[in-house]
């Protein structure tokens, strides 16, 4: 079968597969009631359909399906711990896309495993040689860049084809192209279509490679110059002034991440030998690097002592771990005087694996920052190193997710723990949202007419897979709702208006011709205005004509919508 078939094939399925996961997660579909399945699904669905499309022709068919399968376990995995991190009790209210760290992660993590994967079965062993590594990893690397710059364009094109047909007054590209089902297929599709061109054509991938890597070499010399005149000037200025940044760790470490890469670009595959200036540049970078990651363990060593640990501690410690292992690695290569400095292949290639095993731990709870920086925190206050007033208990709150609320639960409880920690503990507990209500304690009747029979007592988790967005009061009972029974559009049938507490809105609900209570308008109201609500409490609310008739244009109805004008709050007469 042809590549390209094959691949326009898993672009669409992979396009149908993302936009049923966006249906079943949207307005109260099932997905949005099981976060710990919704974010394995969509981690799986956007990364493996792009992962077996560059796998074509280099893996066998049952050698590609026993590794996609393998890394669909690992991504379901970290997927679910992510969500599961947050707090069940908290999962189904959150958001549930995944977090940062899992889409950052799982992302870093196949993006290092996969050429790991390609390169091996290339050669049919274990361990493929640097040059089968360098290769894979540019390749996919400069792939996605192009893939992804392909779909950039083929958006402008269309949004601009979609402006030129407007012009004339054909709306209905654009309304086209604004839709979730043309738009998430079109998307993959097109970035399968990059791939392809990019896999079929590899002189577009040489002749950027060839013309990337060269000229970034060349940067080597003046961050090498750099590096190596900070360095030298510590000894005269002192660490004060770079402590007192709040920052050197991040700064250091950066500088040590941009000192590897413009390192590699310059070493290659270490089958070339560049010029005299990079050669000696390489070496020098090499060496340089060892004191540069001493420096940023010294200042997160020094924080960590201050403060306790954190998640972007956790991550920096993650990161210093690494670039010692790159450190240690490419300063025994520079001073073994091997021509061609063949440790950096041996130092990158242990550094890959390495990198693996760490993003593995901080995407599980054996390194889970938030569960490493709750215990390192709670030591801090146990320990009396911080007072109970100086405690952020808030930290616990909010950023400690799950770990955090156990040990605020913990706080509150222990009749052992001091009298001020529990109540602050206590305190912090107190500021959750409120435990969901059934309607019938979530709303409040209002007014003179009693609220009618069935209303509270209807299914509104399944009326909101039908209508949409309802207030909150009806489905979780977070938000109260002051419920105002009466004929409001006169009809002469029974209606519903709940004002939320919490928003400036009312919305109107009606019986249908089968009996079901649903939304039919929503109203705006002027914000810290009493008025309204104390005419709907004394009865006094009526229907009015509006101000522009509906349309009736070739069959179709269409109602006016006005310009936004907020209303101002009537003055109350005396």
């Amino acid at each position: 079968m042809n590549p390209f078939h094959i691949r326009a094939a898993i672009g669409l399925l992979q396009g149908i597969a993302l936009y049923a996961l966006y249906r079943a997660s949207d307005h109260g579909g099932w997905l949005s009631l099981h976060p710990l399945l919704f974010s394995p699904l969509l981690l799986a669905a956007a990364s493996l359909p792009l992962l077996c499309q560059t796998g074509l022709g280099v893996l066998r068919p049952s050698r590609q399906a026993a590794w996609l399968a393998a890394l669909a376990v690992a991504v379901a995995a970290f997927g679910a711990h992510d969500r599961w991190r947050v707090g069940l009790e908290h999962a189904a209210r959150s958001d549930l896309m995944p977090g940062a760290l899992a889409m950052l992660g799982v992302a870093m993590l196949l993006f290092i495993a996969w050429p790991l994967i390609l390169a091996g079965e290339s050669e049919r062993r274990w361990r493929a040689s640097y040059p089968a590594y360098f290769d894979t990893a540019w390749k996919l690397g400069l792939q996605l860049m192009f893939s992804g710059l392909f779909v950039g364009v083929f958006w402008l094109i269309l949004n601009l084809g979609a402006e030129l047909f407007a012009l004339v007054g054909i709306g209905g590209l654009r309304r086209l192209i604004g839709e979730a089902e043309f738009a998430i297929p079109a998307s993959t599709l097109a970035l399968s279509a990059g791939l392809h061109l990019s896999d079929v054509r590899p002189g577009i991938i040489q002749g950027l490679r060839s013309l990337l890597l060269p000229l970034l070499s060349w940067l080597l010399p003046l961050l090498v110059l750099l590096v190596g005149a900070f360095l030298a000037l510590l000894p005269f200025t002192g660490l004060d002034s770079l402590w007192k940044t709040g920052h050197a760790s991040a700064l250091l470490l950066g500088a040590s991440g941009l000192l590897i890469f413009l390192l590699n670009t310059a070493y290659q595959d270490g089958s070339e030998q560049p010029g005299r200036v990079i050669r000696l540049s390489l070496r020098a970078a090499c060496l340089l690097l060892a004191p540069l990651q001493a420096l940023a363990a010294y200042a997160l060593t020094l924080r960590v002592g201050q403060y306790g640990w954190s998640p972007d501690r956790v991550f920096a410690a993650s990161l210093v771990i690494l670039g010692a292992c790159y450190a240690a690695g490419y300063g025994w290569a520079a001073l073994r005087r091997q021509a061609g400095l063949a440790g950096v292949a041996c130092a990158n290639i242990g550094a890959a694996w390495l990198s693996l095993a760490l993003l593995a731990a901080v995407l599980t709870p054996l390194a889970d920052p938030a569960r490493i920086s709750v215990s390192s925190q709670l030591s801090r206050l146990e320990a009396g190193r911080v007072a109970a007033e100086r405690f952020d208990f808030d930290f616990l709150r909010y950023r400690g997710l799950r770990y955090g609320h156990a040990a605020l639960l913990r706080l509150k409880n222990d009749p052992g723990v001091d009298g001020a920690v529990r109540l602050k503990a206590g305190d912090a507990l107190s500021e959750d949202k409120p435990q969901p209500k059934p309607p019938a304690q979530a709303v409040r009747p209002r007014g003179p007419v009693p609220l009618p029979a069935g209303f509270l007592a209807q299914d509104w988790k399944q009326a909101a897979k039908r209508t949409g967005e309802l207030p909150s009061c009806l489905l979780d009972g977070r938000n109260e709702c002051d419920a105002y029974a009466g004929d409001y559009s006169g009809g002469g049938k029974p209606e519903v208006l709940l004002a939320e507490k919490l928003a400036a809105r009312l919305s109107l609900f009606q019986q249908n011709a089968r009996g079901l209570w649903t939304l039919a308008a929503t109203y705006d109201l002027p914000a810290a205005c009493p008025a309204p609500l104390e005419a709907l409490a004394a009865g006094q609310a009526r229907a009015v004509p509006p101000r522009l008739p509906d349309l009736d244009a070739g069959g179709l109805r269409l109602r006016p919508r006005y310009p936004y004008a907020p209303q101002e709050c009537p003055v109350a007469k005396k």
